[in-house]
């Protein structure tokens, strides 16, 4: 590695094994980090190991092997515990998900070689198959751990990340549709990119599509994979197919390839997509847009409007809380109003060229009786996903002369 500092990072954390980049500046794009000096070993295992009785860990094929031959207490599954609150039984403690997370991310990006990580690294990018709020908390909790600035850590899916590695190809890679074959055993799922470019700016789709099981025999598996592609394609133009996954070799794709490549389109294969395209998004983040007039609007971004209705000197004005355009993870407001003549607080969603919005009605009961103007409400928004928002009220009261009652409110809008 020739750079430790200001270093832009991408992880994949995957349900069995993960992978590090780190982008280089000379070379201009992402280049894969090998857990063995000298080889071309990428991918290590997602998880780690504990001595029994002291605070020493190890982590990947480390931890692995201090687990078969030290008697090491193997803690796996890591990004699956992290999917969840649940604390873990490590020993006769009970660890949170974040705690071992932190311990993962941190042995892991000590392959960077970087003296002080949080300082050295200025922007990552975590890249996992799908998001969900308790994993977005204990990720971002292992980097508070870590002690990295918030505005340097990042994440994003699988889609995301091929949407990212794309576009940093070459133009004419992604001028029309391209393709994203993932092997997953003996198992094949298609998703493609699209870009529409008929509006200003330019939006692009990850689309999932079909998924199909393949023979264990060698010529009926290239008969199988043929038959997946035809179908996958259709008649739509492609000017670009990836292919990742341990379950493609070119020895049984004898027709396959030559079908892959048809219409000159670019074929590439390899598994370390998802890792670089975090690195590129990572990138973006921290030195801007690379590609513009170009946005990415995939299942985790927000659509939709969310606001309400105010009265603002005496005219009723509509308030937006939250833009179409965010990720839905990073959606959150937090606010304060005096109520009007009213107990309850009336929510506006939808779309933005909707010709009308969604009304939603939350009421306080037990709400104190005061005079108009006369109570101070928080309202904190959080999305627990894309089409879940939860709405927390606090009373604040106003002055001595209107105390704060103490009470709070939940409810969980769902569009």
């Amino acid at each position: 590695m020739n750079e430790v500092r200001n270093i832009i990072v991408g992880f994949e954390m995957g349900e069995k094994t993960s992978q590090i980049c780190y982008f280089d500046r000379t070379e201009g794009e992402p280049v894969s980090l090998s857990v063995i000096a000298g080889q071309s070993q990428y991918a290590f295992p997602t998880c780690i190991s504990k001595k029994p009785g002291e605070a020493v860990y190890h982590y990947g094929v480390e931890a692995e092997y201090f687990a078969a031959h030290q008697d090491e207490i193997l803690i796996d599954r890591l990004l699956e515990r992290c999917l969840l609150e649940e604390p873990v039984q490590v020993e006769d403690q009970m660890v949170k998900p974040s705690s071992l997370a932190a311990i993962f991310l941190g042995q892991a990006l000590g392959m960077l070689g970087a003296n002080n990580l949080s300082k050295n690294i200025s922007g990552i990018m975590v890249t996992v198959p799908r998001l969900t709020r308790p994993l977005v908390e204990n990720l971002r909790e292992a980097f508070q751990i870590l002690q990295f600035p918030p505005g340097r850590c990042f994440l994003q899916t699988y889609d995301e990340s091929f949407y990212y590695y794309t576009i940093s190809q070459k133009p004419e890679f992604w001028s029309r549709k391209v393709g994203l074959f993932t092997f997953e055993g003996d198992e094949v799922a298609f998703r493609c990119l699209d870009v529409n470019r008929q509006v200003r700016p330019a939006e692009a789709f990850v689309k999932a599509g079909k998924r199909a099981g393949l023979s264990l025999d060698k010529e009926q598996r290239d008969v199988d994979f043929c038959k997946m592609i035809q179908e996958s394609f259709g008649s739509e133009m492609y000017s670009g197919v990836f292919l990742v996954g341990s379950g493609f070799d070119r020895e049984w794709a004898v027709r396959s390839v030559p079908m892959l490549c048809k219409n000159h389109r670019h074929v590439f294969y390899g598994n370390n997509l998802y890792c670089k395209g975090a690195c590129y998004g990572a990138r973006e983040k921290v030195e801007g847009r690379q590609v513009k007039d170009l946005v990415y609007r995939g299942e985790d971004i927000v659509t939709g409007m969310l606001g309400m209705e105010m009265l603002v000197s005496g005219v009723h004005t509509y308030y937006p809380l939250v833009e179409p355009g965010i990720h839905w993870y990073e959606a959150k407001k937090e606010f304060e109003i005096l109520l009007e003549d009213t107990a309850d607080l009336v929510f506006l969603a939808g779309e933005p060229k909707s010709a009308q919005l969604q009304r939603y009605s939350m009421s306080l009961p037990g709400l104190p009786h005061r005079p108009p103007k006369a109570t101070r409400l928080r309202i904190s928004l959080e999305f627990e996903s894309l089409s879940r928002i939860h709405i927390r009220v606090t009373d604040l009261g106003l002055g001595e002369l209107f105390p704060a009652s103490g009470l709070e409110w939940n409810e969980t809008l769902v569009q």
